[in-house]
């Protein structure tokens, strides 16, 4: 009933907004009672926390580069995660327009707790990243991880809201590709700068998955 439940919230919140969903609404779409929803949920914040909560995980993970790539990574490396991260926005690119415009209510909403969450999640991952690359030597010491983090965090959060969830159908494979692959490399550029040949070869191997590169939600 949970399940069943969830994929009922999830479908009329795509469909209706925020706002405009009700209790009543999922009740019926899940063909289910309102004491079956209670039993479950206090109130549709919870519901809607519940189904947004695996997207973002899987955002996140989908943004992971493989066991084995080296540290540093290459720009076309970049490019193949970036892509990845894009595809499965576009996925779910309804409800995330969804989570990001319920957080801007402010403070007292539900949802700009759990987006900060998700934000500090991808930033401190990118931070950890970047802090360990200073230490290597690998990129420019002047860089400070934090704000670096939020500046790519952000580039990757607006163009994700502007070309996918404002756009008025989903976007093709191909159109995609074209995004990431400039984002990838404005990503890889202002971190590295311009790429050299063989790059990445030789470099320090992954320690920790945890501090592999990842764009921001």
């Amino acid at each position: 009933m949970r399940e069943r439940l969830l994929t009922a919230a999830g479908a009329v919140f795509g469909r209706k907004g925020y706002e405009s969903t009700r209790v009543e609404d999922i009740v019926r779409a899940a063909k289910t009672s309102y004491g079956n929803f209670y039993r479950h949920f206090r109130n549709k914040d919870e519901v809607l926390l519940a189904v947004l909560q695996p997207l973002v995980d899987e955002l996140y993970f989908a943004s992971k580069r493989g066991d084995g790539s080296s540290f540093r990574a290459t720009e076309a490396e970049f490019v193949e995660n970036t892509i990845a991260y894009l595809k499965a926005y576009a996925r779910h690119r309804k409800l995330l327009r969804l989570m990001r415009e319920a957080a801007a209510r402010g403070e007292k909403s539900t949802f700009f707790a759990l987006y900060q969450s998700e934000r500090s999640r991808f930033l401190r991952r990118t931070a950890t990243w970047l802090t360990r690359l200073q230490s290597l030597g690998e990129i420019d010491k002047e860089l400070e991880p934090e704000t670096a983090a939020e500046a790519l965090g952000g580039m990757m959060e607006q163009i994700a809201y502007i070309k996918l969830d404002l756009a008025a159908r989903a976007p093709s494979g191909e159109e995609i590709e074209l995004i990431a692959t400039h984002c990838a490399k404005i990503w890889y550029r202002g971190v590295f700068g311009a790429p050299q040949p063989n790059a990445g070869a030789g470099s320090a191997r992954v320690e920790n998955s945890s501090t592999r590169p990842a764009p921001g939600i």
